[in-house]
């Protein structure tokens, strides 16, 4: 697992297939999408993860404590932090504590 160091935090970040019905919709019938079109549409919408580590320093300087945990599920800026993949070949993102925007959590009717 990647370890962050002072006010880094891990994120899995969301896929296509987690966010968007259709998209997993075409995937399962087969129907090949462009990359470029992929592209876009992860620019588009990905900028939500699960958050998998916390550095020993994040959100210190602002004076917070435990502001996210780890699992919890966050928005986070757009083109914030570095995509590394770990050994087990999953991509995940390597982000400053002050790019997390929110956190997003279920509404149970």
């Amino acid at each position: 697992m990647i370890e962050p160091v002072i006010h880094r935090i891990v994120i899995k970040p969301d896929t296509l297939e987690d966010i968007d019905p259709m998209y997993r919709k075409a995937q399962a019938a087969g129907i090949s999408i462009p990359e470029m079109a992929e592209a876009k549409m992860e620019r588009n919408g990905v900028d939500r993860g699960v958050v998998m580590a916390i550095g020993p320093t994040a959100f210190k300087d602002f004076g917070a404590v435990d502001v996210v945990q780890v699992g919890d599920y966050i928005a986070y800026a757009r083109y914030a932090g570095k995509k590394i993949k770990d050994v087990d070949e999953v991509e995940y993102l390597v982000i400053n504590d002050e790019d997390v925007v929110c956190k997003l959590t279920k509404v149970e009717a």
